[in-house]
């Protein structure tokens, strides 16, 4: 095994001069006097292998470390040096290379200065070579100092140096090689020499176990599980991170500004578009004005000239027509008035109020009438409704009757039936009796018929088995024949297929073996991908469990923050506020500003109010009112300005000039006049002092607050005290901003739920390729298989050819010996077989006679009949079985059919009812229908009577009547008509001067050549249009035209600035699954170390201790936030914790778990110092008997003073300072053999 051979010391703390110290693998003690410098050997592999601090080797500084002796000679310099030599002629490379080792040093600061002034200088050289010869040199340098297998020796040698003024210099040696530290901890690594491995435990180790925190307890296993590498991974990643952020922030605030800038460009541009488009069309339209106007000024000329003359005509011709009619109207008012005189003497008023009366009375008339039409119509529907419910009350009673001699019927069917079933079965039973009868009459015939039948079947046994072995051998000669010439055609077919199913299982080998490399190709990647999806699975399981956490903890601050807001009032004040309800004018607390000297004072005087809500009137108060309700948001209170009332403020002249006193707390507050009531009402008469001794003076006569926030009432109570939590509400603000751990949880949770995402994505594209390399490693594998299966079937085929050609020409011969034996067999039966069979011929007959006698006809016939009855029986019974169920049929439908009866009958005794009452109505209005007949002819020749004297005069006068009032009409019609064509030709004649003005005007106007204008344009329409377009031009000025380019290039500038954000995103969301898949595997990495190492204490403790014991970590769900703890349950003792143990349990508690971290990660060495210190003799013994075990796998250096310890190892060290205050090594006891040197 790979292991120290030789410890070389020189002027090293208590060893003067150079002295060698030989060690050789297994168990090793090193004992002697208290401060002779055993412990100075171990010290010194700390110091050359870099193993610890000079802290950790028991000195203030490096130079301490050197002998003392020599520091006080006046020499200019001094120098102490040691080197270890490693034996590594067993050095195996692979196994010490099957688990990473990662190594991290913390040094003394005064080492790490020293480094720094050699790597200087070292540096300083190497500037003058080039880049090449650098990287050659390292290289061969590296080369010489690698611990290489199979090297009987490699040494590690450490020189320090100190000066007369207390500077030193430390430097390494790797094979007389210099190098440096991390040189010289990588190539410890490679075999496993570690500075957090515990290859060397000092005396404080042990104590520190015990002494130090839970948590740096579990640091150690961090170390052994290498975290600190995922740390760095992670802190790597964490800063590509940050500046991904950074980037992404940068390109937001411009993708913020571009689209800002893109909105305001896409509105100019919508704008300055249909601002060009309307533009267009409107100088477009303006042509088409133009045109329409001339064409329609030239028409409107021609159609006013002929128009002129025409009314010219007409007015001359109404003139003279007005004239004649002017005559003709004074004739017939003369005549008129004559007419009324003598009309109205003959009574002609009465006349009008008969005829009014006839009137009255002919309508009630056609009332009545209408009247019983209806009730005539609904009495013939009732009389229909009725006669149709008897005609079915009838068939119901048909059916019923007809269901009745069915029922009758079937009754008499059913009891023919009974009769003839007992008929049946009378007749049954007196063929049974005759059959009895018969069986007793035929008992001689059947013995003698049993004693024929009994030869015949003896001559049968005898023949039967001949006639079979004849038939037997017959076809068996057949057989042998066949199989006689298969077999020779077998063995000819066989031997070809022998020799190519051998030449196709060569080819079939050769195959198999080429498909061994991409199977094992395909393994390995599908290996490699299940691994990194099992990392994504777990980590996407973590992220769902610290997502659901999370999410758990932000519903409780928020559920905390609204249940707060609600118990102060805020919740349902932002509802009002954030409802957009018209008329709300804010919070109390926002509509008033105020000194930050007289803010805390202020806003205790206030208390609850604060958050009251100021309204315009009380309609909106109410309205908000009615929404709280509505939503069940709780409570507000609304102050409405129209209604809000301010209460009386009346100032005390003697309080103005008291101690303390500020002002009233009104007064103090800045705010617009309207809201003045409302702070009245909000403060009152509080006054402000400055302390609460002042203000007491005046407890009781006012209400005060002091400006630290005493409140003093008016009844003498007095509040104070800390003021723990304020109000959310502050003068000037609405509502806080949320705090920071809220910040922080939702941005986790956006985190998280964007790498939750992307994991998926990641688990769903590793499931395919999965899933492809798994059918595809399927598929090879199956192929390999079919090849192995189609290999071994050829070898079975080949097998069983080479056997069946060698059982066929065995067969054959023995077949050939067969066939002779049958033949002869075959010969002897054809010589017996004709004698019986011609004895059974004869038994057959002698039987076939008896059977023919009349016996046992008789009995046969009577069988026959019983079956045929009993047969019939059945029938009989199933055909009464059947009549029941027609019975009961029956019965079902005469219950349905009378009760269909009933309400028939009902319903035409209610339609019955319904004609006898609207008859009656009907002759009660035949009464009223001959009174008004009479009363209308009794009006009617009143009417005619009166008729008959005015008639004549009245004709006359209607006739003059409407005589005149045509000539009326007609001298309107004349007048208007003279008046209107009067005016109208005035206005023509105005017009056409002034059409006759414009043509002039816009014939300078006509664009050249004319624009050609829609035929179903209208002018009228299409200056609406123009003044409408005018407008809508001048309300869109001013218009920038230059946004029609800007927004195209800030629009592509947008675009490739969001492509840059989407990469960057997803960059983003790479680097944070990448850090979470680094947690994952930290934390995995941790879980395997901590089990591993739990497993091996338990196991170890039970050994040293004969208890149980095991690691606990604080909190196993997050253990990198936890202590790790060491419990114990001694033999015989309640389990403990580490800090309630006694010194030796701890000692025992400490060292089993040192001994598990050592298993967990095996080193070619170790060495304690004293260790067993604190264990009774017991103890000691365990520990050395778990050393010596330990031993077979690696070398044990204990530094002891226990004989235990010294008797249980292979060979013992003994040490002792001499009188010149030097350390030597006096001796080296073995077991075997005794040597001294």
């Amino acid at each position: 095994m790979v292991h120290i051979k030789r410890v070389e010391l020189t002027n090293f703390k208590s060893f003067g001069g150079t002295t060698s110290v030989p060690l050789l693998p297994e168990f090793t003690v090193i004992s002697g006097p208290n401060g002779s410098g055993k412990s100075n050997i171990l010290d010194a592999l700390l110091f050359c292998l870099g193993l610890s601090s000079s802290k950790g080797m028991r000195a203030d500084r490096l130079p301490d470390l050197v002998n003392t002796n020599q520091v006080s000679k006046s020499r200019a310099t001094v120098e102490a040096s040691v080197t270890v030599s490693f034996d590594l002629s067993d050095y195996d490379a692979d196994a010490f290379h099957d688990e990473p080792i990662i190594s991290t040093v913390v040094v003394d600061e005064e080492e790490l200065d020293a480094d720094q002034e050699d790597s200087v200088e070292e540096e300083a050289e190497e500037e003058e070579e080039t880049a090449i010869e650098e990287d050659e040199e390292i290289r061969n340098r590296r080369e010489q100092i690698k611990a290489k297998p199979g090297d009987p020796e490699w040494s590690v040698t450490r020189r320090l140096r100190v000066t007369k003024q207390g500077t030193y210099s430390s430097s390494y040696y790797i094979n007389g090689i210099a190098c440096n530290l991390t040189e010289l901890h990588e190539e410890l690594s490679s075999i496993r020499i570690n500075p957090e491995g515990y290859n060397v435990v000092l005396q404080g180790d042990v104590t520190s176990i015990i002494s130090m925190k839970s948590r740096e307890r579990r640091e150690i296993i961090d170390e052994l599980a290498g975290v600190a590498a995922f740390d760095r991974k992670i802190n790597q990643a964490k800063s590509t991170l940050e500046e991904v952020k950074e980037k992404e922030d940068s390109c937001r605030i411009i993708e913020t500004e571009l689209t800002t800038q893109c909105e305001r460009l896409s509105q100019d541009k919508a704008k300055a578009e249909k601002y060009q488009r309307l533009r267009v069309e409107f100088l477009e339209k303006q042509k088409w004005e133009v045109v329409l106007s001339w064409r329609t000024l030239q028409g409107h000329q021609e159609r006013l000239t002929k128009q002129i003359q025409d009314g010219d005509r007409t007015l001359a011709e109404n003139t003279q027509q007005l004239g004649v009619v002017n005559t003709d109207i004074e004739q017939k008012n003369k005549e008129l008035e004559e007419l009324n005189a003598h009309v109205k003497a003959l009574g002609e008023e009465e006349l009008l109020a008969v005829q009014s009366q006839l009137a009255t009375q002919d309508a009630e008339y056609k009332q009545i009438q209408r009247r019983q039409r209806e009730l005539q119509t609904s009495l013939t529907e009732a009389v229909v409704k009725t006669t149709h419910t008897q005609q079915e009350i009838q068939q119901y009673q048909n059916s019923l009757t007809q269901f009745a001699q069915q029922k009758d019927a079937e009754t008499q069917n059913t009891t023919s039936l009974q009769q003839e079933r007992e008929s049946i079965g009378q007749n049954l039973e007196k063929s049974r009796e005759a059959a009895t009868n018969i069986a007793s009459a035929s008992e001689a015939w059947v013995v003698q018929q049993t004693n024929l039948n009994r030869q015949i079947e003896t001559v049968l046994q005898t023949l039967e088995p001949q006639r079979s072995e004849r038939a037997q051998l017959q076809e068996r000669n057949s057989q042998l024949l066949t199989q006689i010439q298969e077999q020779t055609e077998l063995v000819e077919s066989l031997e070809p297929q022998l020799t190519e199913k051998q030449t196709q299982l060569n080819q079939l080998e050769t195959d198999s073996n080429s498909t061994v490399t991409p199977i094992q190709d395909l393994a390995e990647n599908l290996a490699a991908t299940e691994q990194e999806l099992q990392i994504q699975q777990q980590t996407q399981k973590r992220l769902l469990q610290e997502l659901r956490d999370k999410q758990r903890t932000l519903d409780k601050l928020e559920a905390q923050a609204q249940a707060q807001q609600e118990a102060q009032g805020t919740h349902a004040s932002q509802i009002i506020l954030q409802s957009g309800l018209s008329g709300v004018c804010g919070l109390v607390a926002q509509l008033g500003r105020v000194e930050p000297n007289f803010q805390l004072a202020l806003e205790i005087a206030a208390g609850g109010r604060l958050g009251h809500i100021v309204v315009e009137d009380d309609s909106v108060g109410a309205a908000g009112i009615q929404l709280l309700k509505q939503k069940r948001a709780g409570r507000a209170t609304f102050l409405p300005l129209n209604k809000i009332r301010s209460p009386r403020i009346s100032e005390a002249s003697n309080l103005r000039h008291a101690n303390g006193f500020i002002d009233y707390a009104v007064n103090l507050i800045d705010c617009e006049p309207r809201y003045d009531d409302v702070f009245a009402y909000v403060f009152g008469n509080t006054v402000v002092f400055e302390t609460v001794n002042q203000a007491r003076n005046h407890l009781g006569q006012f209400r005060i607050v002091t400006l630290e926030g005493e409140l003093l009432e008016t009844s003498g109570a007095m509040t104070g005290g800390s003021i723990t939590q304020r109000s959310t509400l502050r003068f000037g603000t609405v509502e806080t901003t949320e705090s920071e751990e809220v910040k922080a949880l939702k941005n986790r949770l956006v985190e998280i739920e964007r790498v939750l995402q992307r994991c998926t994505e990641a688990i769903n594209t590793l499931e395919e390729r999965t899933k492809e390399l798994s059918t595809q490693l399927t598929e090879t594998r199956q192929g390999k298989r079919e090849q192995q299966l189609r290999g071994e079937q050829l070898k079975t085929e080949v097998n069983n050819l080479t056997k069946r050609v060698e059982d066929a020409k065995k067969q054959l011969s023995q077949n050939t010996e067969r066939l002779n034996t049958a033949q002869s067999r075959l010969e002897i039966l054809e010589r017996e077989l004709p004698t019986q069979e011609q004895q059974l011929q004869q038994l057959r007959q002698e039987l076939a006679q008896l059977e023919e006698s009349q016996t046992p006809s008789e009995w046969q016939q009577i069988q026959a009949t019983i079956k045929s009855q009993e047969i019939l029986l059945q029938q009989q019974d199933v055909a009464l079985r059947e009549q029941t169920e027609k019975l009961k049929n029956i019965e079902v439908q005469q219950q349905v059919l009378q009760e269909k009866i009933t309400d028939a009958t009902r319903r035409v005794e209610e339609y019955q009812q319904q004609q006898v009452n609207q008859q009656n109505q009907i002759n009660s209005l035949k009464q009223q229908e001959i009174t008004l007949i009479a009363a209308l002819a009794e009006t009617r020749q009143r009417i005619q009577e009166m008729e008959a004297n005015l008639g004549e005069e009245k004709q006359k006068r209607d006739t003059v009547e409407a005589q005149l009032r045509q000539l009326l009409l007609r001298q309107q019609q004349l007048e208007w008509e003279v008046q209107k064509l009067q005016e109208s030709q005035q206005n023509r004649r105005e017009e056409l001067d002034r059409v006759l003005a414009e043509l002039q005007t816009i014939s300078g106007e006509l664009p050249n050549p004319l624009p050609e204008v829609p035929e179903k344009v209208d002018l009228e329409e299409l200056q609406k249009e123009l003044k409408s377009l005018s407008k809508r031009l001048q309300a869109m000025e001013p218009v920038n035209m230059l946004a029609l380019e800007q927004y195209d290039r800030t629009q592509q500038r947008l675009e490739e600035l969001s492509e840059k954000l989407e990469t960057l995103e997803a960059e983003r969301t790479e680097l944070l699954l990448r850090i979470e898949n680094f947690t994952t595997l930290r934390q995995r990495a941790f879980k395997e170390a901590f089990d591993a190492v739990n497993e091996n204490f338990q196991s170890i403790f039970a050994v040293l201790s004969d208890g149980d014991g095991y690691l606990q970590l604080d909190n196993p769900e997050d253990p990198f936030n936890s202590g790790l703890n060491l419990v114990a349950h001694p033999k015989g003792k309640p389990v403990q914790r580490l800090a309630s143990m006694s010194g030796g349990e701890k000692s025992l508690t400490a060292l089993s778990f040192i001994f598990a971290l050592q298993r967990y990660r095996p080193s070619p060495f170790y060495a304690f110092d004293e260790v067993d210190m604190f264990l009774d003799g017991a103890n000691v013994e365990r520990l050395a008997k778990m050393i010596k075990q330990q031993a077979q796998q690696a070398q044990f250096i204990v530094v002891s003073l226990r004989r235990p310890m010294i008797e249980s190892a292979e060979r013992t060290i003994g040490v002792t300072q001499a009188r010149g205050a030097y350390t030597q090594v006096l001796g080296i006891k073995l077991k075997t053999d005794n040597t001294s040197a």
